[in-house]
């Protein structure tokens, strides 16, 4: 007996095995039980996700000796015959060579008998959509008034191509891609029927493969069987279908969390030696990193977590603490315009090592809501947040400030300037206008009299000056902030350099900035024109 692939060999017979259909299948079971049965028929969608095999189902279901049915006994005449496209009552026709007016006339004329046998005259018009606009025409007084024992069942791939006049007379049924998970239980269902011995993450690689065509994972595992024979191992998926090995991928997600380049160009190299496709490679590293933000986000038993295999996903689990769901996005983001650049690169590896040297060496940017959260702090003088900890630290800590805080209130003008100056270490932009101030006590009210281009600066932070003067002395004062006179200006290099410098930490950006990150200007250049 000729070998029948599985396609045709596990082809659905009846609604309730059309993998991932459920919508459709269910609202033509109900139209079959209740007796709502249309005379058109129009089923949308993808190839290989199951419209002409759903067509036959409802021919037969239609036809059967035990029908209008929605459970089709499978072993009447009218059954087997439709099966095997030998019945005379359900025509079967492909629009792309049936496309001419004459051919659709005789069709027509056909219609207006009664069938051979059977309940009804079936017409099954596979790629309705070549059909020529005259065909069309032709077909439109017998599409909206058919004779009562005629149905018309059109399958298209390309639905916006059809006439308005046809949908409209059409039940429309749209037939969506059947889901990975849904691909890989058929899957398993079909290796057990076979006797195949093969693992559940192979099945998962072909299901993905599949691209949501149910019978391009048929073909696939033909393909994978006449390779393998009956035992399948993982490494054949990859070596046949041209699939990425999955320890590359972890390999290359691991040395992105490590900031290792060398790692990722000794990766590029293997993949190199191996043929592998960069582009394909892309594409698998988008779902590698795309399963990792799942798992990341996704709470234990969410169905988003259903198509990952339990040990593949205890293997990525590590991966997921890692990176922060910022640095996932970022990535993410890296790697769809990779593998749109890769179409048009003229060197793919170049163009790959720069991509995965940009991932590794991002740095771990603090996220926005943070840094908000820490200016907000800062305007209302709050002490500042803590920032979050990172799984890959950008580069050696800096050591903390030395604060100089006095051991004992300090005592004299002098003194408390002194010790207030210690105590603004922490925030520059505060300590700045202290240093070259004068101060003096008159009572309990301290006069501080700085620089006249930072007094406006002062003035507006007397608060956080009358803290720190209390502080300093320990016991409450008031500060009332003056202007010091201006000094000679001096000429020299080094005078003008540091005019410059404390002329850069009064602007009010550079103040935030350095309380924000706690900074200090190291070098000012001047722009001139």
């Amino acid at each position: 007996m000729p070998y029948q692939v599985l396609a045709r060999k596990w082809r659905p017979k009846t609604f309730d095995e059309v993998v991932g259909q459920s919508t459709v299948t269910r609202t033509l079971r109900n139209a079959l039980a209740s007796g709502r049965i249309g005379h058109a028929f129009l089923l949308s969608g993808a190839r290989g996700v199951g419209k002409t095999t759903t067509a036959r189902i409802l021919a037969k279901a239609l036809n059967c000796v035990k029908g209008p049915t929605p459970d089709p006994c499978g072993e009447c005449s009218s059954c087997q015959e439709i099966t095997a496209g030998a019945s005379l009552d359900v025509q079967e026709i492909d629009g792309a060579t049936n496309n001419s007016v004459d051919q659709v006339r005789e069709l027509r004329e056909s219609a207006r008998y009664n069938p051979a046998r059977d309940r009804f005259r079936i017409w099954i018009i596979d790629e309705v959509h070549m059909l020529s606009t005259g065909a069309f025409n032709a077909l439109l007084k017998t599409l909206e008034e058919p004779p009562p024992r005629v149905k018309f069942i059109f399958a298209t791939t390309e639905y916006h191509k059809l006439p308005d006049t046809i949908l409209s007379r059409c039940q429309q049924y749209d037939f969506r891609m059947i889901p990975a998970r849904d691909i890989q239980a058929h899957l398993r269902t079909v290796a057990s029927g076979e006797g195949i011995q093969v693992s559940d993450d192979a099945l998962t690689r072909i299901a993905r493969a599949a691209e949501g065509s149910a019978r391009d994972a048929l073909s696939l595992f033909d393909q994978v069987l006449s390779f393998s024979g009956e035992d399948v191992r993982d490494e054949d998926i990859s070596a046949l279908l041209g699939l990425i090995d999955r320890e590359l991928l972890l390999s290359a997600s691991r040395a992105v969390a490590a900031g290792d380049t060398l790692a990722l160009l000794d990766l590029v190299e293997r993949l190199s030696d191996y043929g592998a496709d960069h582009r394909n490679f892309a594409r698998e590293l988008i779902l590698h990193f795309r399963e990792i933000l799942l798992l990341k986000t996704a709470p234990e038993g969410s169905a988003l977590l259903a198509a990952l295999v339990p040990e593949e996903r205890e293997r990525i689990r590590p991966l997921a603490e890692a990176y922060s769901e910022d640095d996932l996005l970022r990535i993410l983001d890296v790697l769809t315009r990779l593998e749109t650049d890769l179409r048009w690169a003229q060197d793919p590896r170049v163009t790959l090592e720069l991509a995965l040297l940009k991932m590794a060496q991002m740095r771990r940017l603090t996220p926005f809501a943070e840094l908000v959260d820490r200016v907000e702090r800062l305007a209302a003088g709050a002490p500042r947040a803590a920032s979050p900890t990172r799984a890959v630290p950008a580069g050696p800590p800096a050591p903390a400030p030395a604060v100089s805080a006095p051991a004992a209130p300090a005592d004299g003008a002098a003194g408390i300037l002194a010790a207030m100056i210690g105590l603004a270490a922490a925030r520059p932009s505060l300590a700045q206008p202290l240093r070259g101030a004068q101060a003096r006590l008159e009572g309990d009210t301290l006069l501080l009299d700085v620089a006249a281009d930072f007094s406006a600066f002062a003035s507006m932070h007397a608060d956080d000056y009358r803290e720190l003067a209390r502080k300093a002395a320990g016991r409450p004062l008031k500060v009332q902030v003056g202007s010091a006179p201006a000094a000679v200006e001096v000429t020299t290099v080094e005078a003008r350099r540091r005019r410059l410098m404390e002329e850069a930490a009064r602007e009010p950006a550079v103040q935030e900035a350095l309380d924000l990150f706690g900074g200090k200007v190291v070098e000012v250049r001047e722009n001139k024109p």
